[in-house]
């Protein structure tokens, strides 16, 4: 029986992708990102969503010393609430996660409510999916959160106090006093048009979408270069640095030539920049066996009832005899870091098999040994079934994920490219900090 996954309907900024991940890729990108991006995710891209996050543990913090309240959560997700209507209505600045929600609350009434009720929050589940589910952890690796139950560090508390506190000040919250005090009530009503037009009008100068010198800098020194505990020894930094002269090209995207380019970039800057070029070229390596493989496997779910050699003739239609973007010998080489998260030899091995049939046109083989992937990987997820099988010589897809994008043309395998490895996450961060703006 054929299965395919309900969703409800996602905020567009609330997507977070690489969460299925039937052939286990997710960790080996993410294993060979880290030598070059220490301290972001995929979806920590924002440096106003950022700001928000330590905002909310500035606020969650004093209402828990100062009144109590019901707790750190609930004080963040209210802030959240806040942050969001006030960067959308004032400064139409519509880049965060929660926007469908907080756009119909607006159209729809002239009051609007903090509160931790389903009916309020701005996401599905915005614990999960908001900056506390999403942003704690890169703010931790950053340097900007630490400790259980978090609180800022004293470089994030630095920041609030020189940056923020003072914007808040100059709106009449001085401290951000009388904001502590609404956060901390369960629920709260604001007259976003009149009354309270104020308030959430100074929230939205605080989270102006132009960044001033003093977060930038800080911004710079924890989010772009790793911050104070900087896992890749300099690496993010140097990678940082080649990006620089990639900045003016709104066309950039992650493409195996834009992966040498930047390796090359960072091969010419001393020893340490020679380790990062070697990193970013395992990373290229990577991708050009795990990009086309992701691609096959969609190929598979979408041929419900053919045969392998039905689906491997039209892999041979579209790409040829043989893949030759797939350095074997390369790959090779690359067979501990294929491995998945238990260490398994036969994981990396299958990989390069994989590589192997690929660049030798052996396409009903690749097929073969991708369904014992995804096997293995369902197996180690707690006993689960395959997605797809084979009865009677013919495929049975058991579990169909419409996020495949299609079968790459031929002539689009040597620049095709699927996963972050947390480079673009790294750029957009760079993006900001350069241009001043968030967004």
């Amino acid at each position: 029986m054929l299965t395919v996954p309900f969703l409800t309907d996602l905020d567009p900024q609330a997507a977070v992708k690489g969460s299925r991940d039937p052939l286990g890729v997710q960790t080996i990108w993410a294993r060979l990102g880290r030598h070059v991006v220490g301290n972001l995710t995929t979806v920590s891209t924002s440096v106003r969503d950022f700001t928000t996050l330590v905002l909310g543990y500035y606020f969650a913090e004093r209402v828990a010393n100062e009144i109590g309240g019901d707790g750190d959560l609930a004080s963040f997700l209210r802030w959240e609430q806040l942050a969001a209507y006030s960067r959308g209505e004032i400064n139409g600045d519509w880049k965060f996660r929660g926007v469908d929600r907080v756009k119909k609350n607006l159209q729809e009434s002239s009051r609007i409510r903090l509160s931790t009720d389903s009916s309020a929050q701005i996401l599905s589940n915005q614990k999960t999916y908001g900056l506390w589910g999403l942003y704690t952890v890169p703010a931790r690796s950053s340097g900007l959160v630490e400790g259980d139950p978090a609180r800022l560090t004293a470089s994030g508390r630095d920041l609030v106090e020189t940056a923020y506190l003072p914007l808040f000040a100059k709106g009449g919250y001085r401290n951000g006093d009388a904001l502590v005090s609404r956060l901390a009530k369960p629920k709260t009503e604001l007259d976003w048009q009149k009354s309270d037009r104020k308030l959430i009008e100074t929230v939205a100068t605080v989270l102006n979408k132009r960044l001033g010198i003093a977060e930038r800098d800080v911004y710079r020194k924890h989010l772009l270069l790793g911050g104070p505990q900087d896992k890749t020894a300099g690496g993010q930094a140097t990678l940082a640095k080649a990006m620089e002269s990639t900045m003016d090209d709104i066309t950039w995207r992650l493409t195996p030539g834009n992966v040498r380019y930047l390796a090359k970039r960072c091969g010419a800057d001393g020893d340490n920049g020679a380790v990062v070029a070697e990193r970013l070229e395992r990373i290229r390596t990577a991708e050009q066996l795990l990009a086309p493989a992701a691609a096959l496997f969609g190929l598979i779910l979408a041929s419900d009832g053919q045969t392998l050699a039905d689906v491997s003739g039209v892999v041979r239609r579209q790409w040829g005899n043989s893949v030759r973007t797939i350095d074997v010998e390369a790959t090779k080489s690359l067979e501990t870091d294929l491995r998945d998260s238990t260490g398994a030899a036969e994981t990396g091995q299958r990989w390069v098999e994989v590589a192997r049939t690929l660049a030798s046109g052996d396409f009903e083989r690749t097929l073969g040994v991708l369904l014992a992937q995804n096997s293995a990987v369902m197996k180690a997820r707690a006993g689960a079934a395959p997605w797809v099988d084979v009865t009677n010589r013919r495929l049975r897809v058991r579990f169909r994920d419409d996020d495949g994008g299609g079968l790459p043309k031929r002539s689009e395998l040597p620049e095709f490219w699927r996963h972050s490895y947390f480079i673009d996450s790294l750029r957009a961060i760079a993006l900001a900090l350069r241009s001043g703006s968030h967004a």
